[in-house]
């Protein structure tokens, strides 16, 4: 039989907060934070792997400190992954691959046209809003 270990998961409100959860996570039990995933805006999500009741005290522990910051979203602790579970770190490792790969080309297309990073194409005059 394949030694599983337990996954556990805290969301948060923010990355500062999710820093402080990780290490909250990684002091209160022997598990490793595996990564934190930026979900969206805001929202961090902090990952641990180790065995069931270590991921259990350390999710508990880390979503206790985020409950005190007024940061957390949500907790939850896998005991048993299905196989197909551990692909979700490669998963969203592609995910971060291919959103990385379409902001390069957006910057590109920006430099081709001469705008930079990020900024829209006419610029305008602060005081009257003409463009320039």
């Amino acid at each position: 039989m394949m030694d599983q270990r337990a996954q556990g998961f805290v969301e948060t409100a923010g990355l500062v907060i999710a820093i402080q959860a990780a290490d909250a996570m990684a002091k209160a039990a022997e598990v490793e934070v595996v990564m934190a995933h930026k979900v969206d805006g805001l929202r961090v999500c902090v990952v641990c792997e180790g065995d069931v009741a270590a991921c259990k005290a350390s999710v508990d522990a880390g979503a206790q400190l985020a409950q005190d910051l007024n940061g957390l979203l949500g907790k939850n602790v896998i005991p048993r992954p299905a196989d197909g579970a551990q692909s979700l770190k490669e998963h969203m490792d592609a995910m971060r691959a291919r959103k990385a790969a379409r902001k390069a080309a957006k910057d590109a297309r920006g430099k081709a046209y001469g705008v930079a990073a990020g900024k829209g194409g006419k610029k305008s005059d602060k005081k009257n809003g003409e463009p320039a």
